[in-house]
Formats: C-alpha cells, sequence, structure tokens
C-alpha cells in the first residue's frame, strides 16, 4: 500500500509541474522577438572618421566610422547616431600600369559603445567600393587624330594613313604606361553596410 501511495505522489507532483510550466512556455513562445535584435539584412549607414585608401592602406588596418542614422525599432532607438563601429581591411592593392586602378575591401567587425560594451558584427559595404574608370580611348583617338594631321601636311593620302598609324600606336602606348586611379573613403564620407549576421545589441538607457 505504501509504494503505491509512494508511485502517486510522485505521478501528482510531476503531473502538477506540467499544469504549470505549459502556460509559462506557451508564453514564452508567443512573446515577440526582442527589439534589441538586428536581423540579418540589416542597414546601417556610417560616417567615416580618417581615411583609408588603395595607395596606403593594407590589409588587417583597423579604421573607425560613426552611425549616421539611428535604427529605430518600434519607436525606440536601438543603435543611436555617433555609435562607434570598428573596420578592417580585407584587402587592398594600389593603381598599377595600363591604367589598372586601386582595389580596397573591407568589413565592419564591432559595435562600440562603450570600452567596455561591444558587440561583433559582420557587415559589409552595399556598394563595392570603386575608383571612377579612366577613358583609355582618348590617348589613342587623340594620337590618331594628331598622326593623321601631321600626315596631311605632307599632302599624300599614304602620308595621312601612316601619320595616323603612328599616331595610334603612341597614343595606345601612353594609354598603357597611363596609371590608374585610386580608391579611397575620405574623412565624413558616407558610406552604407549591410549586416550578413543577426546582431543581438546591449539593453542601454539613451
Amino acid at each position: 500500500m505504501r509504494s503505491k501511495s509512494g508511485s502517486a505522489k510522485v505521478f501528482a507532483f510531476t503531473f502538477l509541474l506540467f499544469v504549470i510550466s505549459y502556460p509559462l512556455k506557451a508564453q514564452i513562445r508567443s512573446q515577440p522577438d526582442s527589439i534589441y535584435r538586428l536581423p540579418a539584412g540589416t542597414r546601417i549607414h556610417l560616417r567615416m572618421e580618417g581615411e583609408i585608401g588603395s595607395k596606403f592602406s593594407s590589409v588587417d588596418d583597423t579604421f573607425l566610422a560613426r552611425v549616421a542614422k539611428p535604427a529605430i525599432i518600434r519607436d525606440v532607438t536601438v543603435l543611436p547616431v555617433g555609435t562607434l563601429v570598428e573596420g578592417r581591411i580585407v584587402s587592398a592593392s594600389p593603381a598599377g600600369l595600363g591604367s589598372r586602378n586601386g582595389r580596397i575591401d573591407l568589413r565592419m567587425e564591432t559595435l562600440m559603445f562603450s570600452s567596455e560594451v561591444k558587440r561583433s558584427i559582420d557587415g559589409v559595404p552595399v556598394d563595392p567600393l570603386k575608383a571612377k574608370r579612366p577613358n583609355r580611348l582618348l590617348p589613342i583617338v587623340g594620337g590618331t587624330l594628331i598622326g593623321a594631321a601631321v600626315g596631311l601636311a605632307t599632302g599624300s593620302i599614304p602620308g595621312v594613313l601612316v601619320g595616323a598609324g603612328i599616331g595610334g600606336g603612341v597614343g595606345a602606348g601612353a594609354s598603357y604606361s597611363k596609371k590608374g586611379s585610386e580608391v579611397s573613403i575620405n574623412e565624413d564620407d558616407l558610406f552604407e553596410i549591410e549586416l550578413k549576421k543577426e546582431v543581438v545589441l546591449p539593453v542601454l538607457d539613451y
């Protein structure tokens, strides 16, 4: 009898715990997502501090930018203007001959709310950094026209053709020897990044 009575008590206690905990679990599951979560795909506008560039920046160099527009979720500012964001240079190469433009790739890695409160992020520029494309045809066309003009002065069609060919070759050589453009982000320049992973923000009193 005592064994049956003890089993009944254990069963009753277990059932009571289930009845109490089930509504609690249901309540937790029904709660909306925290406003302090920035989902993957969130875009953040940043303002550059300092300067980075393909001409002088190196891989693993770090730099700082500040949030330029607040992130607001349900009327609550969760990422205020001025929040520091640290980035790192992933790759960099200077401009070269043959009008080869410089290149620089970066990644934003840390949200810095204070010296003690930080969050790791994975943010990449929405628009890749690009240098202005130089006009490589202009030296060739200009050299051809100048050569043709010199040939025309000789008063013969063969002279025009020869002059145009020589001028075009000179122009092509000038185009190849021309250095490409560098790419950079300067002080106070604005750029936008996109988060590749969710970020859980600290609850701060702004």
